[in-house]
């Protein structure tokens, strides 16, 4: 059966999951577009409650619907239907509801890790979403989220992590709260400053368990969090800053490379 109705209950769930936080915490779904999340998420194991595709999608990507036709049920919808649930110009016309994954990793677990990225209030859900990418790609073994940042399912968030955010541990908590548990367990803890006095990114070998905040992309990492760490500066040449991601991006290199020193 071929959906052609924009007020089937399937459609109206999905443009809704897409579109409303509390939706997807009340149903406790998160919500994602594209043939490599789809894939991604069900490599990762997520349950899969319900797919969506397109009739287009179902000729051009013949395999998600294999991929996906032996674990939840799917919908087809016409291009039109499916045009009135995306929130892209351009969808590939896949939709999965998935359920969001319990990330509440007790602190000991996050901890015995000795790369993690800690984030303060990033906001912007593609920035979150880099950031999460590049710390998976670049060796960093976990994360913490601390207040104000951005919701780590959100369609946007998922989108730019390529489902990083299904596969890299993270915890949701206080940076106040972990990061003196992060110094008994012996991390070294940094945070990256626009400050010329603070240590010189690549001046240095970073300890073999190493913690380094990023912070918000407007005022950085807020001063009472800062007072308890090491300061971290990137040396800039020709410009004030650098975006939030690309400064994670570039710390994150440095310390996924995995070296280790006495300093």
């Amino acid at each position: 059966m071929i959906i052609t109705s924009r007020k089937n209950e399937a459609a109206a769930k999905s443009r809704r999951l897409l579109s409303e936080k509390k939706i997807r915490d009340r149903e406790g779904l998160f919500a994602a577009e594209g043939f490599k999340l789809a894939e991604e998420a069900v490599k990762a194991g997520i349950e899969i409650e319900y797919a969506v595709i397109s009739l287009e999608a179902q000729e051009k990507f013949p395999e998600a619907a294999k991929l996906l036709e032996n674990i939840c049920p799917i919908y087809i919808v016409t291009k039109e239907v499916y045009q009135s649930i995306s929130e892209q110009k351009s969808p590939q016309g896949i939709f999965i509801a998935g359920k969001i994954l319990d990330k509440s990793e007790n602190l000991d677990k996050i901890l015995s890790n000795e790369k993690i990225l800690m984030l303060d209030c990033v906001q912007d859900s593609g920035n979150l979403g880099t950031m999460i990418r590049t710390a998976e790609a670049l060796g960093i073994k976990a994360a913490v989220l601390g207040d104000g940042c951005a919701d780590p399912w959100s369609p946007k968030t998922l989108r730019a992590s390529m489902g990083s955010v299904f596969r890299l541990p993270f915890l949701q908590i206080s940076l106040l709260d972990i990061i003196d548990r992060a110094k008994e367990k012996g991390f070294a803890v940094y945070a990256a400053m626009l400050d010329e006095t603070a240590q010189k990114l690549g001046a240095f070998d970073f300890p073999q368990k190493t913690a380094v905040i990023i912070g918000n992309e407007g005022h950085g990492v807020a001063a009472k969090i800062a007072a308890e760490c090491k300061k971290l500066y990137i040396p800039i040449k020709n410009a004030e800053s650098l975006n939030a991601a690309a400064a994670a991006a570039v710390i994150c290199w440095e310390v996924g490379k995995g070296q280790s020193s006495n300093r």
